[in-house]
């Protein structure tokens, strides 16, 4: 893959990463057991370190580490799978 076709698409899992870590923040408003809401923000926590809670700053460091990892994860599965001949033309 090259360089830019690498970055477009690492860019593309990155938005993913941020879309899923939005889903994850409205699904907790459709929890109503106490025990499942406070699951739901210790998982939330150990999968994004700086994540804390619902404020502002808590949230976008969440949306920022989550285009971070799935755009690393990218570039390293990328990188690891550089001789594949599976590109789609």
């Amino acid at each position: 893959m090259k360089g830019n076709q690498l970055l477009k698409h690492a860019a593309f899992i990155g938005l993913l990463g941020v879309l899923i870590y939005a889903v994850c923040l409205l699904w907790r408003f459709t929890m109503s057991d106490p025990a499942i809401v406070q699951f739901h923000m210790l998982a939330l926590k150990t999968a994004l370190p700086g994540f804390q809670g619902f404020e502002l700053v808590s949230i976008v460091w969440g949306g920022v580490l989550s285009f971070v990892y799935g755009f690393v994860i990218s570039v390293v599965f990328h990188s690891l799978h550089r001789n594949c001949s599976c590109d789609v033309k």
